[in-house]
């Protein structure tokens, strides 16, 4: 046996010890024509507020990048299975939703424990290695479907066939020269219930999201008021959003074990508080609320203009007080507009 095979064998049995259902190894280059795509959707503005994916545009094209692994050879690509959506209650702070991923403690936390001792592995056998979860300028998609553990939808999410697309991803680049998998090919076909579904219309084509519009973006990342003309769109969703993913054929597959999936089972914190709840919070209870959790990357500021928005979608009468309250009396700008605006929504409609 080859010195990089025993290698390899040794990284994918740690990789199934620590828990992760997937694994597979592509050679470091260039990414192309995804390099191209991505650089094409910065210069047309679709990236949106996020300026960090902008400045890192040439790292994430090619990870033998001088800001990523100089020398590297091959991506070591990990998968996370968390969620499916057969038989899953509704979660969020009703009325509105949340997004599956968001459900329990943030998995950053969670994955990078496991990741750091494949990373260790690769260095202790002499090599230089770096990992990621989501974390740093990492095209993970692209690599994954170059390993072979999946392929881009549609939608732009990662299917894995048996698994569906509720998957996290990890990597470790490494100068360890290792076997490389074959890639998938892509398997969507005809198939556009994705693209159909998106409720603000973000797809411009198959693999072609415009993050401007997408719902995920929006009450994540977007800072100040959304555009008018999408509120409705955002539907009852107050982080994240799961639209596009709920209606694939890959996700109507086997739930993967209770044990694979228990470390992102749904968080009691959800069920804590209510929209109403979120609207009103102080900085201080929410940072302890969304402790260990991807909400926090909202910030209470944007956690509450979603609340207002999700109220004017979906509320009634009874939440009047709280919006004209917060219309009032907030400290943000944006959050009275947005109470405004949902208290208007509610009596046009003269719901009860």
């Amino acid at each position: 046996m080859r010195v990089s095979e025993a290698l390899e064998a040794r990284v994918k049995a740690l990789a199934r010890e620590l828990g992760f259902a997937r694994v597979g190894i592509a050679r470091a280059e260039a990414l192309e024509p995804e390099g191209a795509q991505l650089r094409a959707f910065v210069a047309k503005g679709r990236h949106g507020g996020m300026g960090w994916l902008a400045d890192t545009v040439e790292v994430r094209a090619d990870p033998r990048h001088p800001g990523m692994v100089p020398g590297a050879e091959s991506v070591v690509v990990l998968v996370a299975p968390y969620a499916r959506p057969g038989g899953e209650a509704r979660v969020g702070p009703a009325p509105g939703r949340v997004a599956r991923y968001a459900r329990e403690r943030d998995y950053h936390n969670v994955l990078r424990k496991k990741v750091r001792k494949i990373e260790a592995l690769l260095r202790e056998a002499g090599h230089r290695a770096r990992w990621s979860v989501d974390s740093r300028p990492v095209l993970e998609r692209a690599w994954a479907e170059r390993a072979g553990v999946g392929f881009v939808g549609k939608n732009c999410c990662l299917i894995v066939p048996g698994l569906g697309s509720h998957v996290f991803l990890a990597t470790v680049v490494t100068t360890a020269r290792l076997e490389a998998d074959a890639p998938m090919a892509r398997r969507c076909g005809a198939c556009r219930l994705c693209l159909d579904r998106c409720p603000t219309e973000a797809f411009a084509g198959p693999r072609e999201l415009d993050a401007r519009r997408c719902v995920s973006y929006l009450t994540i990342e977007h800072e100040g008021p959304v555009d008018p003309a999408l509120r409705e769109g955002l539907e009852d969703w107050i982080f994240g959003c799961d639209a596009c993913q709920d209606v694939c054929p890959y996700n109507r597959t086997a739930p993967p074990e209770p044990s694979v999936t228990e470390p992102y089972a749904a968080h009691g914190r959800w069920e804590a508080v209510d929209a109403e709840g979120l609207l009103a919070m102080e900085e201080e209870a929410f940072l302890a609320w969304a402790e260990g959790s991807p909400a926090r990357r909202s910030g209470r500021t944007r956690m509450a203009r979603n609340a207002a928005y999700v109220l004017g979608n979906v509320g009634e009468r009874r939440h009047l007080p709280v919006l004209r309250e917060a219309a009032r009396g907030h400290e943000d700008e944006g959050v009275r507009e947005a109470a405004r605006w949902a208290g208007e929504r509610i009596e046009e409609r003269g719901e009860e």
